[in-house]
């Protein structure tokens, strides 16, 4: 083996071993388009794969959109893969098809589907690794053409060598002309895609035009000072990333596999550059990925929940909604909730299922001399003075003008008004089950009785009224 090609092995190993992308005994799926840089990462990999102990699976996938150069290129993988002695595995799709039915740009929908087909690749030879061929250039000229579309921190860190513990980039601190260098001094083909010279693509004419520019006229290390940019960057968005984690915990009112529910007095409270990225957060946590949202759809949060008004809602891009309801800031996939309108009957002790709230009404009876009464609110339990109380009682939602008398209060309150007063958000106070005896409120569950019903020391039975969590 040359000395070029050991110095070459060499610095893919450093690169390895710096990001922990291997472990003896993985099984690591390689793509190889028939291109350079990943014909490279191949012939690597096959070279290491003893001193790692670990097991390749060449893995192509045919986009069906080049025609017979895609069938041959396919044809050149499965030859290559023979030669190396590594199992192939071929796949084809219509990526066309795929993006037309999904709305996609090509170049997107053939990465969904190119990631889809390692996935599944993965899962029946059960390897833990895929290795791409991403190298240097392709780094730099990533970080370029995120700085052309104005980008925030997150493009600046430019491919991660390692994502998600699963994909690997051996090569990416390499630059092209060394790994094209290591393929002519072993005499190794590869094939050349001739869309990476349309210029329609932006990568295309950064790759061709912009890069060339500037490391002629300004920076002849150009690649190795956006690459070292993105190193940096990308060590101080894993800082970040662990603040966020921390201060989004910190913020949870309530979160469930579509929605989540976040202090707004507490987000408001934030730096502006923290705030901004846990509303990134709130959404990466509900899709899995930020795509279309741009830097116009996070300001519009950081608006409302910064803003005077109390209450209002935002359509984000991929069916996210954000709604603020006072100190509630809710981010949901799908339409926000529609106020739920249930009225249940309830002829005497015992408990009912309030199902479109999740929620048990449990009624008892008991002797006053059994109740010890501290004057201390019991959010989920109410003490009422049964002679006031007549069955059957009516367990309801919210209506328009509903009004009750607080108890320690001398007249009656609307309940819009009572709620507006102690704070109440809209989504919880349409979610209230009022307790009614004789077409009155005798309990706003959860917040206050009235004060009609109230035990005094003429009480003598007493019916407790409890609030719990469906089973």
């Amino acid at each position: 083996m040359l000395r070029r090609d050991h110095e070459f092995l060499a610095a893919v190993e450093a690169t390895i071993c710096r990001h922990h992308m291997l472990a003896s005994g993985d099984t690591v799926l390689v793509g190889v388009s028939g291109g350079p840089d990943s014909v490279a990462l191949l012939h690597c990999l096959v070279e290491l794969r003893s001193s790692w102990s670990v097991h390749l699976v060449v893995v192509h996938l045919n986009h069906q959109l080049r025609g017979a150069t895609a069938d041959q290129e396919a044809a050149f993988v499965e030859r290559l893969a023979s030669r190396l002695e590594v199992p192939c595995e071929i796949g084809s799709r219509d990526v066309a098809s795929y993006g037309a039915e999904h709305r996609l740009s090509i170049q997107e929908a053939a990465r969904a589907v190119r990631y889809a087909f390692y996935d599944e690749v993965a899962a029946r030879r059960g390897a833990g690794k895929i290795a791409l061929g991403h190298q240097a250039n392709d780094n730099a000229e990533s970080v370029l053409m995120h700085v052309l579309r104005g980008t925030g921190p997150r493009g600046l860190a430019g491919i991660p060598p390692v994502r998600d513990g699963r994909i690997i980039r051996p090569l990416i601190d390499l630059g092209r002309l060394q790994i094209l260098r290591f393929l002519e001094e072993r005499g190794s083909e590869y094939v050349r895609d001739h869309s990476n010279l349309d210029p329609k693509y932006l990568r295309t004419r950064i790759r061709h035009e912009l890069l060339p520019l500037l490391k002629e006229n300004f920076n002849p290390k150009v690649v190795h000072a956006l690459t070292r940019l993105a190193s940096i960057v990308r060590q101080e968005e894993d800082f970040f990333n662990q603040q966020i984690r921390s201060a989004f915990q910190d913020l949870v009112l309530e979160q469930r596999t579509n929605r989540i529910t976040l202090s707004a007095s507490g987000l408001a409270r934030l730096h502006p550059a923290l705030l901004q990225r846990l509303v990134r957060q709130a959404v990466l946590s509900l899709r899995g990925n930020l795509k279309r949202l741009g830097h116009n759809h996070v300001g519009a949060v950081v608006r409302l929940v910064k803003g005077p008004l109390p209450s209002g809602r935002l359509d984000l891009p991929n069916g996210v909604w954000v709604v603020r309801d006072r100190d509630e800031v809710t981010f949901s996939v799908g339409a926000p909730e529609s106020r739920p309108r249930f009225e249940y009957h309830v002829a005497g002790p015992g408990t009912t299922l309030i199902r479109e709230i999740g929620t048990c009404l449990r009624l008892s009876v008991c002797d006053a001399s059994e109740v010890v009464v501290t004057g201390k609110h019991h959010p989920t339990t109410a003490f009422l003075d049964l002679d006031a109380v007549s069955f059957p009682v009516i367990v309801r939602s919210l209506r328009r003008g509903d009004r009750f008398r607080p108890l320690g209060m001398s007249g009656s309150q609307k309940l819009k008004a009572f709620f507006i007063n102690h704070k109440v958000p809209r989504s919880k106070r349409h979610r209230c089950p009022l307790l009614l005896s004789g077409g009155r409120i005798v309990w706003v569950g959860g917040y206050r009785i009235d004060d009609s019903a109230k035990i005094t020391e003429k009480t003598k039975r007493v019916l407790t009224a409890e609030l719990l969590p469906a089973s």
